[in-house]
Formats: structure tokens, sequence, C-alpha cells
């Protein structure tokens, strides 16, 4: 039975849910889920409307009742906002010649917001710089790659990125350019210096990576959403790739899951994939092989929480995963919004 939380507050599209979940025991602070919303572009928290330009995708929570938002690829709009009050704070454009693919990553010591961007008159990969207070542009760092998607720090020196390899330009929108050349690629850089360290590239080039988790042994799981040039079935497709100990490999492949994963996360050593074409939950262990499966309509962003995982899904639900025996609790539901492809705990 899906249960309405006390204390909701939402924001619509850009859109933020800020959603106070309950806690575990007494006394303990329950956690905050943000999320954007598909389809909307105003929002509103605690009863205060916020537009935004166009929808939005990755989300950063920063100090306190703050975070950083992101618009959808090709993106020209990134904002600092207060999600308990819904005031924007500041608002920046992409810079001249610039468009975002709507993700972020604060560097470990917090003095450097990193965005994955586009070049717009050359179609290379780079990553921003920013302040994450001012949202002051400082540089930019070539992701060594097309189409750079999500940011992950795998240590305090080593930012990885997932390079969807698929080329995008905005007088054609969301169109892709290139899927019969298309090179996806992880690459890692050493930070702050920007230098690569490596490049590690799959067989299939038609599989695009793209959003980044760290499993508690260090393994790096790469959620894979794959083109299909020729216009052949995806459904059977590999959705995860692991990074570990320097080589870059296809985990086990469970037939059946659609061929898209909206999103990843890591609990303990396992990942959890949200199959939104395949209407399930799919789990995998650090080393590759297959966990389980969980059916679920149309999953999309997960956020770990201890030994659990919060699941939002385009049908306005949230659910808690617990990954080691597959069960699923609802725990609110809100049937008028879609949500987006990304659970943030603030």
């Amino acid at each position: 039975m899906a249960i309405n939380l006390p204390r909701r507050r939402l924001m619509q599209s850009l859109a933020l849910l800020a959603l106070p979940l309950p806690a575990w025991a007494v006394g303990e602070t329950p956690p905050v889920l943000l999320a954007a919303q598909l389809g909307k572009n105003f929002g509103a928290v605690g009863g205060k409307a916020v537009t935004t330009p166009t929808r939005g995708h990755g989300i950063i929570p920063i100090t306190g009742n703050e975070a950083i938002l992101l618009a959808r690829r090709p993106g020209y709009w990134m904002m600092r906002i207060n999600w308990q009050t819904g005031e924007i704070v500041r608002q920046v454009a992409a810079a001249e010649n610039r468009h975002f693919f709507g993700h972020a990553v604060l560097s470990p010591d917090g003095r450097t917001l990193l965005t994955s961007e586009n070049n717009i008159q050359t179609g290379q990969g780079l990553i921003g710089l920013y302040h994450p207070q001012t949202l002051q542009r400082l540089g930019e760092l070539s992701s060594h790659g097309i189409g750079p998607h999500e940011l992950l720090f795998i240590d305090s020196q080593t930012l990885a990125i997932a390079n969807g390899g698929i080329l995008t330009l905005p007088q054609s929108g969301r169109d892709k350019l290139n899927l019969a050349t298309m090179q996806p690629s992880v690459v890692l850089l050493d930070w702050p210096s920007g230098q690569k360290k490596s490049e590690h590239i799959l067989p299939e080039t038609t599989l695009s990576l793209r959003h980044l988790a760290l499993s508690s042994d260090g393994a790096l799981g790469i959620a894979i959403q794959a083109e299909s040039p020729r216009g052949d079935s995806v459904d059977n497709a590999p959705l995860l790739a692991i990074l570990r100990d320097g080589k870059l490999s296809l985990a086990e492949t469970v037939p059946g899951l659609g061929g898209y994963a909206a999103s990843i996360a890591a609990v303990g050593t396992q990942f959890i994939l949200s199959c939104l074409e395949g209407n399930a939950l799919a789990i995998w262990n650090s080393n590759g092989s297959a966990h389980r499966q969980c059916g679920l309509l149309r999953p999309a962003g997960i956020a770990a929480w201890g030994d659990q995982a919060y699941v939002s899904t385009e049908l306005g639900v949230i659910t808690l995963l617990d990954p080691q025996n597959g069960s699923l609790t609802p725990i609110s539901s809100h049937p008028t919004i879609k949500w987006d492809n990304h659970l943030i705990l603030a």
C-alpha cells in the first residue's frame, strides 16, 4: 500500500522532489530525496513555484538545504537552489559554444564543481570547472571523448568520465548523429591536472556508457544504454560494464531487460540498475555475476541508503528495495508525477 508522506515538498519539472522519508529508528533523522520530473517547466516546494527554462536532470547536493541543478542535454542552464524554500539562489547560462550534458560532480575538497559539456563547434567533450557557490566558470578540461555524461571521483585524485560516444548538436536537438561510428569510453583523469591516466573501450561500440557507481570493493560500474544503428532489437543487450584492476569488461548479460539502463547505484559490493524498458530492477555482484531481478514498472532513479536503496518510477512511485532478498516496500505514490532518471539523497 502506498503511503502519502507528511511534510511533502515537491518541485516539478526541473523539478525537485524534496521528500522527507520515514526514519528507521526513534530519533534518527529521516533522509530527503531530490529528483527531477519529466514534462513540466515549473516546480513547487512547500507551495512556492519555481519556473525553469527547460526540463532538468542532474542534481548535486551542496551545503545545507542547497543543491545544484542542471538542464537535461542539450542543456543551456545551471542553477543553485534552496530545495527547502524553492528559492533560486543563482542561475547561469552555458558558456559560449558550449552546452551541458545534464551531470556534474563536486571535487573531493568541495571547492570545484565539474560539469560534463559539449564543444558545439567541434563536437568534442569537455569538463567545465565552476565555483560551486557563485557558479562562476573557472576553466575547462578535455573529456577525451564524445558525449561525456556522468562524472564520478573514484578517489581524491582520479575522476572517472563516462563518454557516451554519441554526437549531438543544438541544431538537431537530441538526434544522435553518429550511431554508425560512435566510440563510447571510460576515461580516468588525474585531478586537478586533467591529464589522462587511462582510457577504456569495449569492443561493442554500440553500447553507450552513461552512468557510474563505485562499489565498496573498488569496482566501477557503468550503466549502458544500447543503440542500434541498423534497427535491430536491443532487448537482450548488455546493461552493465565493470572497470576493475584496469580492465573494462561486460558483466553477465541477462536477456529481456530492454537494453536501456536509466540509472545505477552501488550498495556494498552490488550494483543495482533500473531497466526502464524491461520494467525491472536488475542486481549484479561487483565481480560481474548476475544476482537477481525484481519486477517494477518503469523504474527510473536509484539512491543507495545503507544496505538498501530508494527507487523512483515514471509512474510516480517511490519504493524501498532490499537488494539481498529483492523485496520492494512502497513508500509513496504520486500518480500525476513522472520522475526523471535520477534520485539523490540530499
